[in-house]
């Protein structure tokens, strides 16, 4: 991407401000009057068309307006979108502040409806991976001969409960053993480290439980997978977008919700960020040719350093990034806060 000069920054910066604030072509009159450059419409005319010939801006229709292109907005926001949160801090901390973070899955919902309100676009929160829980506790209780319920609970507050369908008799006295063992062992392990490690530890004390791990065995890394925390997607305020000119054409709006019920998207966009440390965005034709006029803030939340998920915004191309990247920056690291406190070994 070439540097613009100064000249051209200024018109370029003007252009986007406005579309963001009106959704309407801006045009050179408008510049020449909001803009710190004292030039005539004739003259932001020429740098209007200097732009669009490197592909900064375009044209819509016959308008004489011009709008940003995904080249326009990738400039404006890696040259003028800073982290700065001291404008929204207390702001988020206000909505936060009843936030009882006693149980994770009420923590991503509130978190998601905070963001949605902040930023008057969508909140999501993509939650942990098994890599990611930590076991607090388990327990056995047998439904009848040969089924057995597992009650596994989370040091963030989720519980999975499996049927266990056996094909041998295990006694109580036997299963409380097991479910002992693990506690003392595996008590704030990762899930992830209890399913690879599980087998072999029992497996050498399996005189402790009168043989009967081995018909046990095939049952334990059900236990310890959590396939999904309501698909470990959470989202709020999809209504918000509704009334937004970029979403009028029913067909774009059936495909921004579209991106919402599949996740795919979602999950790869994601993908991407777990390796980041800083708040990073995706602009239209970034996303995937079908959502031109999405845009997507996301920064991973971490524990002791390892990323846990992810959070962010998804709103339109002409979102309010200079107001959205610090929301989501500053959320994620008030949510790692938060999770830091909830518990957990560290590895």
């Amino acid at each position: 991407m070439d540097r613009l000069d100064e000249r051209e920054e200024i018109v370029l910066k003007i252009i986007v401000d406005e579309y963001i604030d009106s959704s309407e072509p801006v045009g050179s009159r408008l510049v020449s009057r909001v803009g710190p450059l004292k030039l005539s419409p004739a003259s932001i005319r020429n740098i209007m068309s200097d732009l669009e010939e490197k592909g900064y801006i375009y044209q819509p229709h016959t308008s004489a307006g011009r709008v940003p292109t995904d080249l326009g907005y990738r400039y404006y926001i890696d040259r003028f979108v800073t982290i700065s949160s001291n404008n929204i801090k207390e702001d988020i901390i206000k909505m936060t502040g009843n936030i009882e973070a006693k149980n994770i899955k009420l923590l991503f919902k509130e978190v998601t409806k905070q963001l949605s309100k902040l930023t008057h676009s969508v909140g999501f929160v993509v939650s942990p991976n098994t890599g990611a829980l930590f076991l607090k506790h388990l327990e056995f209780l047998k439904l009848n001969k040969y089924d057995v319920l597992a009650i596994l609970v989370t040091k963030t507050g989720i519980v999975q409960n499996v049927i266990l369908h056996l094909d041998v008799d295990i006694p109580d006295n036997v299963l409380q053993r097991i479910s002992n063992y693990i506690n003392e062992h595996f008590e704030g392990a990762s899930l992830l480290e209890v399913r690879e490690r599980i087998f072999k530890e029992l497996e050498r004390e399996k005189q402790a439980f009168d043989n009967f791990i081995n018909s046990f065995k095939n049952y334990l890394p059900k236990i310890f997978e959590i396939e999904s925390i309501d698909d470990g997607f959470y989202y709020d305020g999809t209504s918000n977008i509704l009334d937004l000119p970029e979403f009028s054409d029913v067909n774009k709006l059936k495909e921004f919700l579209k991106t919402f019920e599949e996740k795919t998207l979602i999950y790869k966009i994601v993908d991407k960020c777990v390796e980041s440390d800083s708040v990073q965005i995706f602009i239209g034709s970034e996303i995937g040719e079908q959502n031109s006029d999405v845009g997507l803030v996301v920064k991973p939340y971490k524990k002791s350093g390892k990323v846990l998920g992810t959070l962010g915004i998804i709103g339109p191309k002409r979102m309010k990034y200079p107001k959205v990247v610090p929301i989501v920056d500053y959320t994620a690291n008030l949510i790692s806060e938060v999770i830091e406190r909830l518990g957990g070994k560290d590895e």
